[in-house]
């Protein structure tokens, strides 16, 4: 055995090993670079990482570290707009058939949209809407919800839709799958440094990191969630030229149901009480807001926001979920948690070129209002299209529609639904 052929060999595969690293280290320009390692963030890196052209993913926070985390992670088809339900339809599709990405922990449970009689004929044209797309509306009769909540009330439910395929899936881990399947792409991946501001010369876009590195991006995208108008002023966009985007507190409390509501159970909406009720596993129910008065509540990102709902928010949801499954009086309490959403004044996303603001080859995917998770998928295709220069006419999604010059023409995004938050 020649040893001396054997250890210069080592040595060699060492070396290119080390050239490697370096190379990577010394890397800083790249055809994309994407800020935000969110749900969003990480289905733009995927689809884009399809090209095979340099990518750099970069997040302080680390993968799944900011809102996505703490996201609730609802999985629906049910929208009253066409492009938004076409676009949950294609995001439902990927993330029920996930494995060739990666682990989504999708969950088919069902859901449920009862709705008072006055918006029946509403819910009836809407629902007519939705199965012109090929999605499974199903009409059911307010009195069988009973075999799924045993005493449930039903006052004010007087039309019901049932999506049998809906449910819930694994926010973190499908984020980090979006992640992982990039960087078999060649995606880089720089966690736990912030960045501080974009410059751009025309040519090419300077990101820099709060630890003072540069690096060089030919287009670079925003994914930044509630910190995107903080990120624009800092890097000198004036505050009459921010985007419309605000920050809004969302609770979601963690009961453990009593032993008479255990089992599998779909996801319950109940509009009348500006709530819904996520049946996670066997035992647990995640109890959450549908108030249009919290969503359009802002707070201020740099104060001290609270981790979790406080005692008057608890016993107020508590009472509705009561109210409406009096076993759930029953319940213990086991957590609660607060996330931020990134709203609009429509509650849709704004997906657009930031060169009006002089940011030339900066693009912004933010200001997604409740519904990032779940529509992730598509907005990952939708800026993957747009940043790769497909005219809009021939691409999957017209993002055009998602402009934040809607706001100042009044082409808003419109729903069928009022007074009803984030369900659109």
């Amino acid at each position: 055995m020649n040893k001396t052929g054997d250890n210069q060999g080592m040595e060699r595969r060492n070396t290119n090993k080390y050239e490697i690293i370096l190379l990577f280290l010394m890397q800083d320009e790249f055809e994309y670079v994407i800020i935000g390692a969110g749900s969003t963030g990480a289905s733009i890196a995927y689809h884009l990482s399809r090209s095979r052209k340099s990518i750099l993913l970069i997040d302080g926070a680390g993968i799944a570290g900011g809102n996505t985390g703490k996201s609730s992670a609802l999985i629906r088809t049910h929208y009253s707009n066409e492009l938004v339900a076409r676009m949950a339809k294609f995001s439902y599709g990927v993330i029920s058939n996930f494995d060739h990405i990666g682990f989504s922990g999708f969950h088919s449970t069902g859901m449920i949209f009862p709705f008072d009689g006055k918006q029946e004929d509403v819910v009836r044209k809407n629902v007519e809407m939705l199965r012109g797309l090929g999605l499974n509306e199903v009409e059911i009769e307010p009195a069988e919800l009973t075999s799924f909540f045993p005493g449930l009330v039903l006052d004010n439910l007087d039309y019901v839709i049932y999506e049998p395929h809906s449910g819930y899936a694994d926010p973190v881990a499908v984020t980090n799958s979006f992640v992982s399947a990039s960087q078999a792409n060649g995606v880089k991946l720089q966690p736990g440094n912030m960045v501080n501001r974009v410059d751009s010369d025309g040519a090419k876009v300077k990101v820099l990191l709060n630890d003072g590195t540069v690096v060089k991006g030919k287009k670079v995208i925003l994914a930044t969630n509630v910190w995107t108008n903080k990120l624009l002023g800092n890097s000198g966009i004036s505050k009459d030229k921010l985007l419309p985007i605000s920050a809004s507190l969302h609770s979601v409390i963690y009961l453990k149901r009593p032993p008479t509501l255990l089992g599998h159970k779909p996801v319950l909406w109940d509009p009348p009480n500006l709530a819904y009720y996520k049946m996670e596993g066997e035992s647990i129910t995640a109890l959450g807001s549908l108030d249009p008065e919290i969503d359009n509540t802002p707070v201020n990102i740099d104060d001290n926001l609270p981790e979790t709902a406080n005692y008057e928010y608890i016993e107020e949801y508590v009472g509705r979920i009561t109210s409406r499954i009096p076993e759930m009086g029953k319940s213990t309490l086991v957590s609660s948690i607060n996330g931020l959403y990134d709203m609009t004044p429509d509650g849709e996303a704004i997906i657009s070129s930031l060169d009006y603001m002089g940011l030339d080859n900066v693009f912004v995917c933010a200001g997604l209002s409740g519904h990032g998770f779940k529509l992730s998928p598509a907005y990952g295709l939708i800026v993957s299209e747009m940043v790769s220069d497909i005219e809009p006419k021939e691409a999957t999604f017209d993002w055009r529609v998602f402009t934040p010059e809607r706001f100042k023409t009044g082409k808003l995004i419109t729903s069928s639904y009022t007074g009803i938050g984030t369900i659109y």
